[in-house]
């Protein structure tokens, strides 16, 4: 009990740290990040990034599943998980003939699981749920004065994690369900300044959400294993409260405090898992219904959106007495997605991601590195954006001998 006692502490301690990291560290350079909730968090952490995110069919010994917690239930029984993933990443934006390039990284995710009973399975994790990040300028004709300007400067940071509790629950040899409890909650500045004016805006918001999967996985043939999957997650309301200061030359401030209703969007997603002798096939589609959320900008509304991810690992599955190259995985992926989540003057548009990466034995885990680049077009040249990022996770597992679970 030592041990689980050890890694209960040691987790309290990084998650406090997470928080302190998530909250002071900008995690995206989007300026479409200053609508709604922020940019919604995807694609940098966990060990199937290099299989481009797939997730609602995946389950492993060693794998901390917390998109479908039914996946919990493949954890081995002996060992209890920690994970932590970091990420960086070079992203440039191109829009209406001006450009803007940025580079970002932080620590992305942390969790701990494993099994606390038979046939139920737990795990507790934080990760980034929306990243807000901007800075840009622009230059407007002054109403009422030909030939005069005005420029105007706009800057915000901060966004929204997810602390959540994972249950697992094996319900027949070949049926799990799960559910995830979630503590959705963070904070975000804005501002806004001209030469006479500045306004400085302050965002913070919580609320408590939940979502659920299932999983039924059985042989079909000789070493092949087939797994289906699937999630849901409902609308759930989340209220914004924000105080407004502006100043201006004379150098007087006013303050207002108002609360906005806003929320989190439902989705709801499939997936199928192939696996054979030692590679495995996975694919994956989501919904996500994006139009509930709502935007101040009268321009700027939100779209639902699909996504589809297909995702191939390699596992030569070596003994410990082999090289260490046939010890290792390879993955590889690609995405395909409805253009964001944002609809701009009505336009339209897409987006995709490729990825590859190595999951490669260390100490008693696994160090999961892997590349990936974005792509991301809206129609009449509103926005283009390129990202080349990496991301590194890195599992470990703890053997417990002397507990009995």
């Amino acid at each position: 009990m030592r041990v689980i006692r050890g890694y209960i502490f040691a987790f309290v301690f990084v998650f406090m740290i997470a928080e302190g990291l998530f909250a002071q560290h900008t995690m995206t350079s989007s300026p479409y990040s200053m609508f709604g909730l922020g940019e919604m968090a995807s694609g940098l952490y966990g060990q199937n990034v290099s299989m481009a995110g797939v997730s609602i069919g995946m389950r492993d010994g060693k794998l901390i599943n917390g998109e479908n917690p039914a996946g919990l239930t493949a954890m081995d029984t002996c060992s209890l998980l920690a994970e932590a993933s970091a990420f960086i990443k070079s992203e440039r934006y191109h829009s209406r003939g001006d450009g803007t390039d940025a580079f970002t990284g932080n620590f992305s995710a942390f969790s701990l699981g494993g099994r606390l009973m038979r046939r139920w399975y737990a795990a507790v994790g934080l990760i980034p749920y929306s990243f807000v990040g901007y800075y840009f300028r622009t230059t407007e004709d002054l109403e009422g004065a030909p030939g005069s300007y005005v420029s105007s400067a706009f800057e915000g940071s901060g966004g929204l994690s997810k602390a959540y509790l994972s249950q697992g629950f094996a319900l027949t040899r070949y049926l799990s369900v799960g559910v995830n409890l979630n503590y959705i909650f963070g904070n975000m500045t804005q501002g806004e300044s001209q030469s006479s004016m500045a306004m400085a805006r302050k965002i913070s918001g919580s609320a408590f959400h939940a979502d659920f999967g299932v999983q039924y996985h059985r042989p079909i043939g000789r070493e092949t294993y087939l797994t289906l999957g699937a999630v849901y997650g409902y609308k759930q309301r989340i209220t914004l409260r924000s105080e407004v200061a502006v100043a201006g030359s004379d150098a007087e401030a006013t303050y207002e405090k108002r609360t906005e209703r806003q929320y989190l969007p439902p989705y709801l997603g499939v997936g199928a898992v192939l696996t054979r002798k030692k590679w495995t096939y996975a694919l994956d589609y989501r919904f996500r219904r994006y139009s509930v959320i709502n935007s101040d900008e009268s321009r700027a509304t939100f779209r639902d959106a699909h996504e589809s991810r297909l995702g191939v690992c390699f596992a030569p599955g070596g003994f410990g007495s082999d090289s260490y190259w046939k010890r290792m995985a390879y993955k590889m992926g690609v995405s395909v997605a409805m253009p964001y989540y944002l609809r701009w003057k009505g336009g339209s548009g897409f987006a995709y991601r490729v990825s590859a990466g190595l999951d490669l034995p260390l100490l008693e885990g696994r160090l999961n590195a892997a590349f990936f680049y974005d792509y991301l077009r809206l129609s009449s040249d509103a926005m283009e954006r390129s990202l080349l990022g990496f991301t590194l996770a890195f599992t470990l597992s703890e053997r417990l001998y002397r507990v009995k679970l």
